[in-house]
């Protein structure tokens, strides 16, 4: 059996953290969490995740700031990044995927949102 793929997930809330995690987990993902994107980018780091869910309204380092860091960074430049926020807003998606996020979630999501996503990065 291949090993777990690596997710990093980046988001202030930490209900809905647990939540994310426990789904993820649950769907045989290996999880690590950060509640700032500031952490968020230093776990990324250390881990080398397949993929990079990432809230875009965070504390100490917004999530479009994060996803500036990881395609600058050589070895994480490749690394699907799909951001999530609760602003639908036009200019923020357009921000985001100028940034370097491959994909923009609205959030509230459903379970089956989220790893749909992720499938179309990470097919089983």
């Amino acid at each position: 059996m291949p090993p777990a793929k690596k997710l990093v997930l980046i988001d202030d809330d930490p209900t809905l953290v647990a939540y994310m995690e426990g789904v993820l987990k649950k769907a045989g993902y290996d999880v690590s969490s950060a509640l700032n994107g500031q952490e968020g980018l230093e776990v990324a780091k250390r881990v080398r995740p397949d993929l990079v869910l990432l809230d875009m309204a965070m504390p100490v380092m917004h999530g479009f700031q994060v996803c500036t860091a990881i395609r600058a960074d050589p070895e994480l430049k490749s690394v699907p990044i799909v951001a999530m926020s609760g602003k639908s807003y036009a200019v923020d998606l357009k921000t985001a995927k100028a940034e370097g996020a491959d994909l923009y979630l609205v959030k509230p999501l459903t379970k089956d949102q989220l790893l749909d996503a992720i499938e179309r990065f990470l097919p089983a």
